[in-house]
C-alpha cells in the first residue's frame, strides 16, 4: 500500500453513511451504506447523503481500536480538555492517561490508537469532502445549489485541516515554515501516491482559502444544525484568524469581524438554558451540533457517561469519572449561572481530588444527548480578544461584558487599563466558558506558547513547558510505514 487505508479510505466509492435519524436524513440509499459515484453525483439528494456521511463519521466514526473512549470527534476533544488543569479524571478509571499526558495507547505517540483515530477521522473527512467538491459539478442543479454543496465541502475539509496542522505541530506563529501535514485536495484511493507533510504556511493558506470560498458560497439556511452553513464557516474562519494573528497582527481584524458576523441569529442563552444540560440542539446559541436519537446512544461508552456525575436513567454501566480542580471552581462567583459544581458523591480523604463534579453536561432521560460544536459565546470571546490585541482597550471590555454580565448578573466590568491584564482575563473566560466542550485550555495554551502548570488537586501535578515536544504529535506509524514521500526524518520527536 502505498498510503494508509486509515487515511484514504477510497475515492467516491468509500463514502459511507451510518443509520440515520429524522435528525440526520431518513431514508439513505442504499441501505447497506455503500455510495457509488452513480448515485452520489446524479441528484441532489445523492450529494445531501453523501454530506450526510462526512457528519456521521465526525459523530461516530472509529478505527480498529478498540478502545471505548474513542468514538468520534467529541472524545478527541475531551482528550484535549483532560490534558489542561481544570478537569481531573479517577486514576483508576477511563481518561487517566489523558490526564496524565501518558505515551501510550491513549497519547500522542505514533503507534497510539488515540493518534489514529485523530489522523484517520479527519483525513477521512477531508477524503470524503473532496469527492464531494470533484463530483458536485456534474449534477443537475441550478449554480447556487452546487455552490452551496461545495462549500459546505470546503468548509467541511478546512474544519479537519485546521484539526490535524494544530495538533501535529506547534502553533503558526512558532514558525510557519515546520512541517505541518500531507495536502490533498484531490479524492484518493488505493493506487494514490502519499504527498510529503507541507509547511504551515501552506496548510493555513489552503485553510483559509476553502473557507473564504465557503462564506462567500453558504447563506445561513441549511437542512438542520448539524450541516455547516455560513455562520459557521464563519465561525471557523474567525478560530483559524484566532490563531494565526499572532504571527501576522492584520488577522486581528479579520478574526474579530468573522466572529461578529457567525454570532448573528444565535443569541446567548439565559440561566434556564444554561442549566438545562448542555444536550439539545435546540438550544438558541449552539451554533453547530450533532444530534442522536434513542437508537445511537453510545450509553455508557459516550461523552455524557463519563462527564455527568450520576446517571440520571438509573442504568447500570455509566462511568461518571470526571471531577473538577478546586482552583477552577474558585474562579466562579456565587451568583454565576455557570457555577454549576456540586460537591463530588464519592469523597475520600485519600482521594482529595474528588471533591467536585460538574453538572453542567447531564443527558437526557434516553440516553441520547447532542453533542454541541460552536456556540455564539465562544464567538463573544473571539471578539473580545481580537479588540484587545488590536489595542482597542473599552469596545474589548464592553464585549467581554456583555457576556460576563449574562452569565453573572452581579458581574462587574473591569476598568483595567493594561492590555495583557485585559487579555489573561478574556483567556481566563474562555476557560470558564467553554470547559469540556473543544478543549479550549489546551489549544489556548498552545497558541500562545504557555507552559501547563497544574495546581490545586490535581493527582498528577504536571509543569510541561511551552517548547517541549510533546505538545505536538506524531505522525501514526501506520502513515510513516506506508507513505513513501515520508522518511524517518519527518517524523515529529518524542
Amino acid at each position: 500500500m502505498r498510503l494508509t487505508k486509515y487515511i484514504l479510505m477510497a475515492g467516491v466509492g468509500m463514502l459511507t453513511l451510518a443509520s440515520c435519524s429524522k435528525n440526520f436524513i431518513d431514508g439513505v440509499k442504499p441501505t447497506d451504506g455503500s455510495l457509488s459515484s452513480s448515485i452520489i453525483f446524479n441528484s441532489k439528494i445523492g450529494v445531501d447523503n453523501a454530506l450526510t456521511g462526512i457528519y456521521e463519521n465526525i459523530r461516530d466514526y472509529i478505527p480498529s481500536t478498540g478502545r471505548q473512549n474513542m468514538y468520534g470527534w467529541k472524545t478527541s476533544e475531551f482528550n484535549f480538555d483532560m490534558r489542561g488543569d481544570d478537569l481531573i479524571s479517577d486514576p483508576a478509571n477511563w481518561w487517566l492517561y489523558e490526564n496524565n499526558w501518558t505515551d501510550n495507547a491513549y497519547g500522542r505517540i505514533a503507534t497510539a490508537a488515540r493518534n489514529l483515530q485523530i489522523w484517520a477521522l479527519n483525513y477521512k473527512v477531508i477524503n470524503n469532502a473532496n469527492a464531494v467538491i470533484q463530483g458536485v459539478p456534474g449534477i443537475p442543479e441550478a449554480q447556487s445549489v452546487k455552490d452551496a454543496f461545495i462549500g459546505e465541502a470546503e468548509a467541511l475539509r478546512a474544519w479537519a485541516y485546521f484539526n490535524l496542522v494544530r495538533i501535529y505541530q506547534f502553533t503558526y506563529s512558532k514558525d510557519t515554515t515546520a512541517p505541518g501535514v500531507p495536502i490533498y485536495t484531490q479524492a484518493s484511493g488505493s493506487s494514490t501516491s502519499g504527498n510529503p507533510r507541507a509547511h504551515v504556511s501552506a496548510v493555513y493558506a489552503q485553510i483559509v482559502k476553502d473557507l473564504e470560498d465557503a462564506v462567500s458560497k453558504l447563506t445561513t439556511d441549511r437542512v438542520d444544525k448539524y450541516r455547516i452553513n455560513k455562520n459557521v464557516a464563519q465561525g471557523i474562519l474567525a478560530e483559524v484568524y484566532l490563531e494565526m494573528a499572532p504571527a501576522d497582527n492584520s488577522l486581528w481584524a479579520k478574526a474579530q469581524s468573522n466572529a461578529a458576523a457567525a454570532a448573528q441569529g444565535f443569541p446567548l442563552m439565559n440561566a434556564t438554558g444554561y442549566k438545562d444540560g448542555f444536550n439539545s440542539v435546540s438550544n438558541g446559541e449552539w451554533m453547530w451540533g450533532l444530534q442522536f436519537n434513542a437508537s445511537q446512544s453510545y450509553s455508557y461508552a459516550g461523552f455524557f457517561g463519563y462527564i455527568e456525575p450520576t446517571d440520571i436513567t438509573g442504568a447500570a454501566g455509566r462511568y461518571n469519572d470526571i471531577y473538577v480542580n478546586s482552583t477552577f471552581v474558585n474562579l466562579f462567583s456565587a451568583t454565576d449561572i455557570r457555577n454549576l459544581f456540586d460537591a463530588a458523591p464519592n469523597q475520600s480523604s485519600s482521594s482529595p481530588w474528588k471533591k467536585f463534579v460538574t453538572v453542567k453536561f447531564r443527558d437526557n432521560a434516553t440516553q441520547s444527548g447532542d453533542y454541541v460544536m460552536m456556540r455564539s459565546a465562544e464567538m463573544y470571546l473571539i471578539q473580545a480578544e481580537a479588540l484587545a490585541q488590536q489595542g482597542q482597550q473599552q469596545p474589548a471590555i464592553d464585549m467581554l461584558f456583555s457576556l460576563q454580565s449574562q452569565r453573572d448578573p452581579n458581574a462587574t466590568k473591569t476598568t483595567t487599563s493594561d492590555k495583557q491584564t485585559l487579555i489573561d482575563m478574556i483567556l481566563v473566560e474562555r476557560r470558564k466558558e467553554l470547559y469540556a466542550e473543544n478543549g479550549t485550555p489546551f489549544f489556548d495554551m498552545k497558541r500562545y506558547q504557555l507552559p501547563l502548570i497544574r495546581t490545586g488537586i490535581q493527582w498528577s501535578m504536571l509543569n510541561i513547558q511551552a517548547t517541549d515536544n510533546r505538545w505536538r504529535w506524531q505522525i501514526p506509524q501506520s502513515e510513516m510505514d506506508a507513505n513513501k514521500s515520508l522518511t524517518t526524518a519527518d517524523q515529529n520527536p518524542l
